[in-house]
């Protein structure tokens, strides 16, 4: 009987929850995937909507990783800027069989220089930055797949990047089957899911309530953005 593949979702303090509990709620149900949340520690830590999310392991027993998981946030500076976070992304996935991403952690990826040479997606608030790293070649996509590489956009592409994985690494027949299970057939009330389509006040709003992280974003990517 084949051994069920480690399935690891990074937690981080002030991270966006859905980023990684609406991947989590799809993988859990996986049975050839052994899923589970890891962080620097296995202490309870806030997100940034104040729900309190409790990692199952920490940086030191977490079990050697297959698929590689790490969502993003508002503000994912102090992770890029966490040598230790670094360290630990980069050891992970030089053994991983997949390393992935959910919104602006296609960031953190490329900070540790785990998107070099790759195309790869985030939230369209983001792609200026992510675009920066001058390896990385960015692609306005819900989800994108590009060898041992699948990002996904933003917060809610995080459920399509969630069956995106299970079809690639299983079957698409057990995605299928999630999303039945789910009922995951979107109709929101409203076309303004992306910058393309919502009025231009919708996404000059966002920009301006994102503006604050985006400046010490810049400073960062070019001084260490050099790879």
């Amino acid at each position: 009987m084949n051994a069920k593949l480690n399935t690891g979702i990074y937690l981080f303090p002030d991270m966006t929850m859905l980023d990684a509990y609406g991947p989590l709620q799809f993988l859990a149900m996986v049975e050839s995937f052994n899923t589970f949340t890891f962080a620097k520690t296995a202490t309870p830590l806030r997100s940034d909507c104040g729900a309190m999310l409790t990692p199952t392991h920490g940086f030191a027993d977490c079990p050697p990783l297959d698929i590689v998981v790490v969502p993003g946030g508002r503000d994912v500076l102090g992770q890029m800027e966490d040598a230790e976070v670094m360290a630990f992304l980069v050891q992970a996935a030089g053994r991983a069989r997949c390393v992935s991403s959910v919104c602006t952690g296609a960031l953190i990826l490329a900070a540790a220089g785990l998107l070099d040479g790759y195309r790869a997606t985030t939230h369209w608030g983001w792609m200026k930055q992510l675009g920066a790293f001058p390896t990385i070649e960015t692609v306005d996509a819900r989800v994108v797949i590009d060898r041992d590489r699948i990002t996904g956009g933003g917060v809610t592409a995080g459920i399509d990047f969630a069956l995106t994985l299970v079809a690639e690494m299983v079957a698409p027949s057990e995605a299928q089957l999630l999303q039945l299970m789910f009922e995951y057939r979107p109709q929101p009330p409203f076309d303004s899911g992306s910058p393309h389509t919502a009025p231009a006040a919708l996404v000059a709003g966002v920009r301006e309530r994102i503006a604050d992280t985006l400046a010490p974003l810049d400073a960062f990517i070019a001084t260490h953005a050099t790879h």
